[in-house]
């Protein structure tokens, strides 16, 4: 029962040190996460969003925050208060059939002052759409050794660079086999068709879209074979024409 309950845990926990980077928030350095590699985990797992995992904003305002002043002294003026926008969210998801839903919290600053005075971000909705989103994920596992601190461990942070390298090698050399049998299986195919051509004209046609296509993939060894299945099934073609014009 343990396996089953943290099947996903075990899937997303590990994170990927390609999409992060340190930020500093509120005084404090972090590990920022990118939110569109942790959708793109999400898709892995669930489904592309909005089938097999969404969210639905359940509220969202700004709220009040510190007393922001300019001067000092008899010079000091209020400038207002800080303005800080969040929202709410319910995160949900399908997991063998069954929907799961994850209630999260997005804040980011609005209003704030700044070395330039009063500072307004017009991405504070975005971003705190994002940071509920991650949050949500977070509940389920997504980069939890980035949220349990373990990215300030500076050995383990190599372990996992050391880690994606390997990992992002080994999916390169999978994709490069699959690509080159794909490649494979397209001259098979080409060859196979030209030695299926009936006429001379056929053939012909055959042979100029094939080779056109094996040139913009700069496949010097395909016109190799292409030019021999040309001219093999060229010569069987003359043959039979030779044969029925004897008859």
């Amino acid at each position: 029962m343990s396996e089953s309950n943290m099947r996903i845990w075990a899937q997303v926990d590990k994170t990927d040190t390609r999409f992060t980077k340190d930020a500093k928030v509120g005084g404090q350095q972090i590990t920022s996460l990118n939110g569109t590699a942790m959708i793109m985990k999400a898709t892995e797992v669930f489904g592309p969003a909005g089938i097999g995992f969404g969210w639905n904003v359940v509220e969202e305002r700004f709220d009040k925050g510190a007393e922001m002043f300019s001067g000092e002294g008899d010079k000091r003026i209020s400038l207002g208060h800080e303005l800080n926008h969040t929202i709410k969210i319910t995160f949900w998801f399908v997991l063998d059939g069954q929907r799961g839903e994850i209630e999260q919290y997005g804040c980011t600053q609005y209003l704030y002052k700044s070395k330039y005075g009063t500072t307004t971000d017009g991405e504070a909705p975005k971003k705190s759409l994002t940071d509920a989103i991650k949050k949500a994920l977070s509940m389920l596992g997504f980069s939890a050794d980035v949220f349990l601190g373990m990215f300030d461990d500076t050995d383990y942070f190599k372990q996992r660079q050391e880690e994606t390298a390997i990992e992002v090698a080994e999916d390169k050399a999978a994709t490069e086999e699959q690509q080159k049998q794909e490649r494979l299986e397209w001259l098979r195919t080409a060859v196979e068709t030209m030695a299926g051509a009936v006429t001379m004209h056929e053939l012909k046609m055959l042979n100029t879209r094939f080779v056109k296509s094996a040139t913009g993939r700069n496949e010097t060894a395909f016109l190799r074979r292409l030019t021999e299945a040309y001219e093999e099934r060229k010569a069987f073609i003359e043959g039979a024409q030779r044969k029925e014009h004897a008859a």
